[in-house]
């Protein structure tokens, strides 16, 4: 049984900017690695997190539209998993920055993504062929540090969302 009732203006649009944050993160990650930075295992996972954030935040604008806010903050809640489980990415990248004599590289991780099918069907996106320690400054900080913060705001965002989406 779904639960239909008018949504709260502001949960569609924190749920689009939690889509424009992961898209942007996406973008930016892609001219990145056509700037020469070849992606790492772990960059690739969270790659797939913020595509996660992305597919479910608009799924929730979808039902958001259709007047299902049950099915929205189901939507929210995944996204919001996604970031989450992003975070955990980037905060393991992080480590590895800060202690550059640990490996992650091209270790058996990365011969296990670089052999999934969605890197063979688009190895532009998804092949890792970097060291987890070699990784861009962007404005003074390392990539994995920004990408933990847009991992962190996008959860808040979605937490807000919901919680204004459950508003009578």
């Amino acid at each position: 049984m779904t639960i239909h009732r008018h949504p709260a203006p502001g949960a569609a649009a924190l749920s689009a900017l939690a889509a424009a944050t992961a898209l942007g993160a996406l973008g930016g990650a892609l001219w990145l690695q056509r700037q020469g930075f070849a992606p790492c295992p772990l960059c690739i996972l969270q790659r797939m997190a913020y595509l996660g954030v992305l597919g479910f935040a608009l799924s929730a604008l979808s039902v958001l539209r259709a007047g299902s806010t049950l099915a929205a903050r189901l939507s929210q809640g995944l996204a919001a998993l996604s970031a989450l489980v992003g975070l955990g990415f980037a905060v393991r990248h992080i480590w590895l920055v800060l202690h550059p004599g640990q490996l992650c590289g091209l270790d058996p991780l990365a011969a296990v993504i670089n052999h999934w099918s969605v890197t063979q069907w688009m190895p532009w996106m998804f092949r890792a062929d970097g060291l987890c320690a070699d990784t861009p400054a962007v404005f003074g900080l390392a990539l994995p540090f920004w990408s933990a913060a847009g991992f962190a705001a996008i959860f808040i965002v979605l937490l807000a969302a919901m919680r204004r989406g459950s508003r009578p």
